[in-house]
């Protein structure tokens, strides 16, 4: 009696068996042909690894027989959906590729030659494409080849192998062009349902160069002075400096390292320019320092040093008008953008003291104060600085720079050859908008 519902129990459970097999078996198949472009992208993503920027553009994929088809766009359409979402490549957005590809007259048919593949890399900033063939197989399936080549050198670097259900039909070969075209993006867009949202990216696509246009405010810190009265021919009188409590004369006086403080500035605008790193600018700019009240010392004729105290803050002051130029080295060409570069240039300078004296430019030669005099000099530059880029049209900076400024005055007088030597650090913020 025990033996049959025994005998029994194993013949049901043996058809419960099978009918769950079966029924896994055809969920796994049509999770298989469901999941194929899951299953691709997954394989392909894996490439991210051997990749610097992580950043590739997915080529239309193409028939074997090269059949005209909007199978090869929906694929790549589909793939770049998948590959998104994973989070591990960044993708080129399609129109984006399309405009490249036609304005370089470049061939999509899936077979990329190295020339083209390192062109695409350049133009676009991708350091990897991915490109596949397509072959019609039974049961309304298709099989999808696809491959990831990098760019830098052409190597093959992954791929992968799927069968999706074919969505599309081909064109027919004597439908008119117009009505081809029609046809395609109708299907296309019929056919390609996003899984999610996806926004282009155009900062992926990198341009081979950037042009800036900048204004710029900022501070003085830091700044010295090196001063020298010299005229080997004729003394010069302390009185003439206004420096009464020191009666002496002499050929060259000589202070170093006098305390400025700033007055304005710096304030201009440049123009500035980058190929992939190397770039230079172009500077129009303005600032002023005055000396500052303090007991210093100073060597007469090369001898040994004298005390001096300047009471007052206006002693001297120097304003400059900087026409400058820069050769600068940019660290990335991304949103963020870290560059140094050094600079020379040309001052125009007033040079301005209210108790020294100086001939008069005009022709009755009356040798008075204040000392109000123009002379040049030469502006040397090292900047350090961060550009940070909003958009392609709008950007700010921060920079700090070791600014030196070495100029010449006379006080019009002959053979007389005084110097002023000012240099300090300046800290700099503006605004740039792409050219």
């Amino acid at each position: 009696m025990i033996g049959k519902p025994i005998d029994g129990l194993r013949k049901n459970s043996a058809g419960i068996f099978l009918t769950l097999a079966i029924l896994l078996f055809s969920s796994a198949v049509a999770t298989a042909r469901q999941d194929g472009y899951d299953k691709m992208a997954e394989e392909l993503s894996e490439s991210s690894d051997k990749l610097i920027q992580h950043k590739a553009a997915i080529l239309p994929f193409n028939y074997l027989d090269q059949r005209k088809s909007d199978g090869g766009a929906i694929v790549s359409e589909r793939l770049t959906t998948r590959i998104v979402k994973l989070k591990k490549l960044q993708i080129i957005e399609r129109q984006l590729l399309e405009k490249v590809l036609q304005e370089l007259h470049l061939e999509t048919s899936g077979v990329v030659d190295t020339e083209t593949t390192k062109q695409l890399g350049k133009v676009l900033g991708v350091d990897a494409i991915v490109t596949g063939t397509l072959l019609d197989v039974e049961d309304g399936m298709v099989e999808v080849n696809a491959r990831v080549i990098k760019t830098e050198t052409a190597e093959v670097i992954n791929t992968s192998s799927v069968e999706v259900k074919k969505i599309w039909s081909d064109i027919a070969a004597n439908q008119p062009a117009q009505q081809q075209q029609v046809q395609q993006n109708e299907q296309v867009q019929q056919s390609y349902q996003p899984q999610q949202s996806y926004q282009p990216e155009q900062q992926y696509y990198k341009r081979k160069y950037s042009g800036y246009f900048d204004i710029f405010t900022g501070a003085i810190n830091n700044t010295t002075m090196d001063l020298t009265f010299e005229n080997p021919r004729y003394l010069i009188n302390s009185w003439e400096l206004n420096f009464i409590n020191v009666p002496v004369t002499f050929h060259k006086l000589e202070f170093t390292k006098l305390k400025m403080a700033p007055v304005t500035g710096p304030i201009g605008i440049r123009f500035m320019g980058f190929g992939k790193t190397i770039g230079g600018d172009f500077e129009l700019s303005y600032y002023s320092c005055q000396l500052k009240a303090q007991k210093t010392t100073a060597s007469f004729n090369s001898g040994n040093p004298i005390n001096f105290t300047f009471f007052g803050k206006d002693y001297f002051k120097v304003s400059a008008f900087n026409i400058s130029g820069d050769l600068l080295a940019r660290f990335s060409d991304g949103a963020v953008q870290p560059y140094v570069g050094v600079g020379l240039g040309l001052t125009i300078n007033k040079v301005e003291s209210p108790y020294i004296y100086q001939y008069s430019s005009s022709g009755s030669r009356v040798f008075s104060r204040p000392l109000d005099e123009i002379g040049v000099g030469l502006s040397l530059k090292i900047p350090l600085g961060i550009r940070v880029n909003l958009s392609d049209s709008f950007s700010f900076f921060g920079e700090w720079r070791i600014a030196g400024n070495i100029l010449g005055f006379d006080r019009n007088i002959t053979q007389e050859k005084d110097t002023a030597t000012v240099a300090g650090s300046h800290l700099l913020l503006g605004i740039g908008f792409g050219l």
